[in-house]
């Protein structure tokens, strides 16, 4: 199986995403501290090196957190720059995004940059514009969730993709009476064990390699990176409340369990390494 991360600062980014401010600084000892976190269990794994899907703003903020996780062993991939929501952009400024960010990576790291994830998956697929953009730059794009390998090679077709890898997130449905689920994020953390079993086991009779992904915030129970409520007070009590309370499915529920659920997958399964390394046994088309 592989696993990959979303690095990034959940709090800046919905502090943008409400409205709260443009940017600011980034909770740098929390991103620190979550990136001590996965490191510890990837130890307990022996050793393993895994994909780090970084914005580009963590790069321009704290360069030398990404060239450690770089100088670890670990790939360092592009998570856009500020985490912005694509299909919401003119491509002129995805264009403009995508280039910022590689970038900063690059010169964090000090090593070129070959992959990219759109955040929370969101790009725009009713055209190719878009994507073809992420084909100019990178060489693989893992923002697809699907469900079937008959499924990726028709989007790939649809968008006219001649030389981008896609390696897809696993996408089914898993639990009676909700929509499909991601195999990763808080879903792999909130639910059962059960319900990401299932999903794996979906992946491999579709012939996936199963590919988790999630954050650092999911490995800490600190709550480094929660919004607090002086910081909300700008969107009104009522949404205030909301939005405190709302952040406990990220911060709270389940996070001290995570490595432990985590590892069992693991010890069963193994782990990939880097996608970078291994984009054949990623990508369900090269079967």
């Amino acid at each position: 199986m592989f696993l990959s991360i979303d690095f990034e600062d959940l709090a800046h980014d919905m502090k943008r995403d409400l409205g709260l401010w443009k940017t600011g600084p980034l909770r740098i000892d929390g991103l620190w501290r979550g990136f001590e976190a996965i490191e510890a269990f990837l130890q307990a794994q022996g050793g393993a090196r895994v994909t780090f899907f970084c914005t580009g703003i963590i790069a321009e903020q704290a360069p030398d957190l990404i060239a450690h996780i770089a100088s670890r062993g670990h790939e360092i991939a592009c998570h856009a720059h500020h985490h912005e929501t694509l299909d919401q952009l003119e491509t002129a400024e995805v264009d403009r995004v995508l280039g910022r960010a590689k970038t900063l990576l690059e010169a964090a790291a000090n090593r070129e940059v070959t992959g990219f994830r759109a955040p929370r998956f969101r790009i725009d697929r009713t055209g190719p514009a878009q994507y073809r953009l992420v084909e100019r730059r990178f060489a693989y794009d893992s923002s697809l969730n699907a469900g079937s390998v008959a499924q990726v090679a028709a989007f790939r077709a649809a968008m006219g993709l001649s030389t981008l890898r896609l390696l897809p997130i696993f996408r089914a449905p898993a639990v009676p009476g909700l929509p499909p689920l991601n195999l990763g994020g808080s879903y792999f953390k909130l639910f059962p064990a059960r319900v990401a079993e299932r999903l794996v086991a979906g992946a491999q009779a579709a012939g996936f390699t199963p590919h988790v992904y999630l954050h650092p915030f999911e490995f800490l129970s600190s709550g480094a990176f929660e919004l607090r409520l002086a910081e909300l007070a700008p969107l009104g009590r009522r949404r205030q409340l909301y939005w405190r309370a709302r952040q406990a499915q990220w911060h709270r529920i389940g996070n001290a369990g995570l490595p432990a659920k985590l590892g069992r997958f693991v010890s069963t399964l193994g782990l990939g390494g880097r996608l970078c390394d291994n984009l054949d046994a990623a990508d369900p088309l090269a079967a």
